[in-house]
């Protein structure tokens, strides 16, 4: 009788190549489902709007006059035209403080709909010890006859924005008393601060600060010493800002392509995932 071959070793051979790839590619997809899962987690986790607001495509309808504060990188009569333009192509908008009343804590977030179309939206994020709510003092405004109040004490508030910014703008109202300060600041992308001055509480002032180049602003804040009211909210969105949404789908679209391309390039690997 021929001697009958040993095959063992090519069959032990090729069942622990096939558990290997096995236990690569499942190390593989409980990375790529441990990253899908942080993303829905921070998706999930996000509080629900406390205010849905529209906005608006004009600033300063009742014809106040305004001072222009240091460091502004623009006046108010050029924001307007551009504010306008924004609002037109659907990059920008207006809140004006006007409608229904509202109250925002710290911890809550506001919902702009900008825009002619109103389509596209941003979630404002409000942190800081207290909230903010609606102001109705007759004569203040610098649209409408609502602006906007501080709620608790006159500390530091700060907006996260869901969308970049290329330009933020607001007017610090007129309180009757100069020793009343407001100064807006911004957040860049890179971390660098820019903030206005020179903004007092016995004028109407404007205060509005800008990116450079691609480095868009990702928060602002409202810091006054006394409590000052604010009207006119401005905002134009950066123009190459991708939405969250459009960033999440083309991070999980490149994940998938790379285990489609990690599995054409494995014959062994392949086979596996097809049992």
């Amino acid at each position: 009788m021929k001697p009958v071959p040993n095959t063992c070793p090519k069959i032990q051979h090729s069942c622990h190549s096939l558990f290997l790839a096995s236990q690569h590619n499942a190390k593989r997809w409980r990375s790529i489902l441990a990253l899908v899962g942080i993303l829905a987690a921070s998706i999930d986790s996000a509080p629900a709007a406390s205010i849905i607001v529209n906005a608006v495509g004009t600033v300063n309808e009742n014809g106040k006059t305004i001072l222009e504060a240091t460091g502004n990188s623009m006046d108010s009569t050029t924001f307007a035209s551009i504010i306008a333009t924004a609002y037109a192509n659907d990059t920008g908008g207006v809140w004006d403080f006007d409608g229904a009343n509202f109250g925002v804590n710290a911890g809550e977030t506001i919902t702009l709909n900008y825009g002619a179309s109103q389509a596209n939206s941003v979630i404002l994020g409000l942190s800081g010890t207290n909230g903010i709510n609606q102001g109705n003092v007759v004569g203040e405004a610098t649209s409408g006859s609502f602006e906007l109040g501080l709620g608790g004490d006159a500390s530091t508030r700060v907006f996260t924005l869901s969308t970049l910014m290329s330009s933020i703008g607001i007017f610090s109202l007129d309180r009757n008393d100069a020793s009343r300060t407001s100064v807006l600041s911004v957040t860049f992308l890179d971390d660098t601060t820019a903030s206005t001055s020179g903004a007092d509480g016995d004028n109407t002032y404007f205060q509005i600060l800008s990116a450079t180049g691609t480095n868009y602003i990702k928060s602002f804040s409202l810091t006054q010493n006394n409590f000052i009211r604010y009207d006119d909210l401005g905002f134009v969105v950066a123009s190459s800002a991708p939405e969250p949404s459009r960033a999440l789908l083309l991070m999980l679209g490149t994940a998938g392509l790379l285990v489609r391309r990690r599995r054409q390039s494995s014959p062994v690997l392949s086979s596996v995932i097809s049992v």
